[in-house]
């Protein structure tokens, strides 16, 4: 009966992981095809079964020829950096700060940040368009980070404080034994043991900050600040043509370093949801 059984769950087993394989095929379908489709020649482009002959480079030379994709790739990288590391010190601080102060004004600033979460971004557009106007700062790439960092604290200050009350208050008793302040704590004890939960934060945002393409087109004006998603829309726009390889090139170069990124981190940030599900 016991053989049975195990044969049956081996069976069940072996089942589920191939659809699990068919589904991440059917997913990763569209990125394969987006890839091969930019080395495809002209004459091969609109045939999506085909596989390229040779890896022909021209949608690749168009695209550089006709779009400053150093400089989005600068713009993009420098917008999304600057974001996440604003992100994370104010969003750590404030987490802290409320997992660890019993006091009433902190816990209402708690659900004043949850709060956030509820608000849609399309309510506060205009808004926000007329601050950015207002303190001059329409078109520059400090007020697209400020529209970053504003968006993310909320969820970003309520992972922080779940992670940090799992962290014994005992190691902060001694770091005071010791002479350490309570800024020298958090940033030398304390912030090292949230990694988990800045690891999971890089990626929950990474991925929606440099893929944007609503908030650039709309807040940033000048070319030479625009990011690579951006660039891509604007090609298309300027030159009204339906050759899509330079538009698939563009895609590709500002697509992998996403993938890159993923390659590399997949497994802390799986370890940092798993650990703040049980912990937080």
């Amino acid at each position: 009966m016991d053989t049975l059984f195990s044969k049956r769950r081996d069976y069940v087993g072996m089942v589920s992981e191939l659809v699990f394989i068919a589904v991440a095929l059917l997913f990763l379908f569209p990125i394969l095809y987006l890839v091969m489709a930019s080395f495809k020649e002209p004459g091969q482009f609109y045939d999506p079964l085909a596989l390229p002959d040779s890896l022909y480079l021209g949608h690749y030379v168009k695209a550089f020829d006709k779009v400053n994709v150093m400089s989005g790739f600068m713009n993009t990288f420098a917008i999304s950096a600057g974001s996440i590391g604003l992100i994370i010190i104010v969003s750590s601080m404030a987490g802290y700060i409320i997992a660890r102060m019993p006091h009433k004004f902190f816990q209402f600033l708690f659900y004043f940040f949850i709060s956030g979460m509820v608000i849609p971004l399309q309510t506060g557009m205009i808004p926000i368009f007329k601050m950015g106007v207002s303190l001059h700062l329409i078109d520059t790439r400090t007020f697209m980070i400020l529209l970053y960092t504003a968006g993310a604290i909320p969820m970003a200050t309520f992972m922080y404080a779940g992670f940090t009350k799992s962290v014994p208050r005992e190691i902060e008793e001694s770091a005071a034994m010791d002479g350490y302040n309570r800024f020298r704590t958090f940033w030398f004890i304390i912030f090292p043991l949230l990694l988990p939960a800045t690891g999971t934060l890089i990626m929950l945002n990474i991925y929606g900050i440099w893929n944007d393409l609503f908030g650039p087109l709309l807040y940033l004006k000048n070319p030479a600040k625009m990011t690579l998603m951006a660039q891509v829309v604007q090609f298309k726009a300027n030159n009204q043509s339906i050759d899509y390889g330079p538009i698939f090139a563009l895609c590709v170069m500002a697509t992998l370093p996403l993938i890159i990124l993923f390659l590399f981190t997949q497994k802390y940030m799986m370890k940092g949801l798993i650990i703040g599900s049980v912990k937080g």
